[in-house]
């Protein structure tokens, strides 16, 4: 996988956030792309639909699959993502210290969500849900899903 993408009402507040939170280098960007101007303002426009200008950035996990942000200049706070409705609904980080990270994204204005869970029994996998400070869910994992599933196979 290469990115995933996730919109956000202040893309320098964003970025800073998952700078200092989860440790992600800024990769690219912000660059601001007026509509239809310019070949990348027709790329975007072709791909973002209607827009006056988007800011766009791009940021990378340690192992460089990265989150591409986007803040359009209408961009405000949406409504929290539904798990049972079709599309995508959380990016995933991996950091042993769940516990930790979990605080650390719920003192910088995030949320920790939910309680943390043993995925299987007598091993040491462990997962919980947080959100940003803009409502996009972060799940964290204790282990890659290569370790998961070369020691325990399916759920």
């Amino acid at each position: 996988m290469a990115h995933v993408g996730v919109t956000v009402p202040d893309i320098e507040a964003a970025l800073e956030w998952y700078e200092d939170v989860l440790g992600f280098e800024t990769i690219m960007g912000p660059v601001e792309v007026d509509h239809g101007e310019d070949h990348i303002g027709r790329l975007c426009a072709d791909v973002l639909g209607e827009f006056d200008t988007v800011s766009i950035a791009h940021v990378a996990t340690g192992n460089q699959v990265a989150i591409e942000l986007f803040e359009f200049d209408d961009t405000e706070s949406g409504p929290d993502p539904e798990p049972s409705e079709a599309g995508y609904f959380h990016v995933c980080v991996i950091d042993p210290e769940i516990e930790d990270l979990a605080a650390e994204i719920a003192d910088s204005g995030g949320e920790h969500h939910t309680d943390v869970w043993e995925l299987f029994p007598d091993q040491p996998y462990r997962m919980t849900y947080c959100k940003d400070p803009w409502g996009n869910i972060v799940e964290i994992y204790t282990h890659s899903h290569e370790r998961i599933y070369s020691n325990q196979g399916d759920y």
